[in-house]
């Protein structure tokens, strides 16, 4: 496309076909009405050679046909689509599609496709996971149904119900007979308190003694556990290690975490009964501290490092026997 000035005039050329379908072009300057309507395609572009010779900064029309951008012109270029279409005889229907595929319009240049780059994976310590026991962290079968049945269990047990709506026996209200049973026209009434009238109770609406906990089997929930801890050993993500801090300090777990290279990680979950190392915790938001009998399918899934003592593994082990 040839350089444009930084001042420039945009004009618009567009292809219209009424119900009758007869074809005509609207001529229109940029960000206003249109200005003109003309049954031959080359009148519209003759007006605007016309417009942009007396133009005192450079001028550019775009073409449109089927409510779709087909290209745009300067004004040398708008001589040469005269002149061809004159020479060609081209008919007013197929004067836009005919000019573009001539190639005598400008395609707004072509945008190049940024070169992938290969996301450089944070490098970190892999923990050798051949130590652990494989009943628990070797599991070759992959329960993945379970895995979602227990993180279903889990969200359920921690949404209460605490929506609510009153019924006609709640609503205040008179529980007056608001007219007589027959003789009035109207439909039977015994309450004003009744659903079918305006400020009456709610039909079968939320109650708080909905429960929302999801049943899982024992079974089922230990096949998630473990499979999620499978997983996370077989990606050497199970660092066993128990931190022992004097005193609470965010700075100094911190730095114990940075001694085995995961301080930078996004999601660290630590396995500790040590309240100490739980309220240092409370300030590092990619670190969650749980006890051993607390493990959550979904944080572990979520974890990019599992840090534990040796036993709790022993705990761990003992679930499996």
């Amino acid at each position: 496309m040839a350089e444009q000035s930084t001042l420039i005039e945009k004009y618009y050329i567009s292809e219209k076909t009424d119900a009758n379908k007869n074809v005509s072009f609207n001529f229109k300057k940029a960000n206003q009405k249109v200005s003109a309507n003309f049954e031959n395609f080359i009148d519209a572009v003759k007006e605007f050679i016309k417009v942009s010779e007396k133009a005192k900064v450079d001028t550019r029309v775009w073409f449109h046909r089927d409510g779709a951008y087909r290209g745009s012109v300067n004004i040398e270029k708008a001589k040469v689509i005269v002149s061809k279409i004159e020479s060609a005889k081209v008919e007013n229907s197929k004067a836009i599609e005919f000019i573009e595929n001539e190639n005598l319009v400008d395609k707004a240049p072509v945008k190049k496709t940024p070169i992938s780059v290969k996301k450089t994976e944070e490098k970190h310590t892999k923990f050798s996971s051949d130590n652990l026991p494989k009943l628990v962290f070797g599991l070759e079968k992959i329960y993945s149904q379970s895995i979602f049945d227990a993180i279903l269990s889990e969200r359920g047990s921690k949404r209460l119900a605490t929506h609510k709506t009153k019924t006609r026996g709640e609503v205040s209200g008179s529980g007056k007979k608001p007219w007589d049973q027959k003789h009035t026209g109207n439909a039977r009434a015994g309450s004003l308190r009744s659903p079918i009238f305006v400020g009456g109770g709610k039909v079968f609406g939320p109650t708080v003694e909905r429960n929302y906990n999801l049943k899982i089997n024992k079974k089922a929930r230990k096949n998630a556990l473990f499979s999620v801890l499978s997983l996370l050993a077989k990606d050497n993500a199970v660092l066993v290690k128990e931190y022992n801090l004097e005193k609470i300090s965010t700075r100094g777990l911190l730095i114990e975490l940075s001694k085995d290279n995961i301080a930078s990680l996004n999601n660290i979950l630590i396995v500790s009964n040590n309240e100490t190392v739980f309220l240092s915790a409370r300030n590092l938001p990619n670190v969650s501290v749980t006890k051993v009998t607390s493990l959550s399918i979904e944080s572990l899934l979520a974890a990019d490092v599992l840090v534990l003592s040796a036993a709790d593994v022993k705990y761990l082990e003992g679930m499996a026997k």
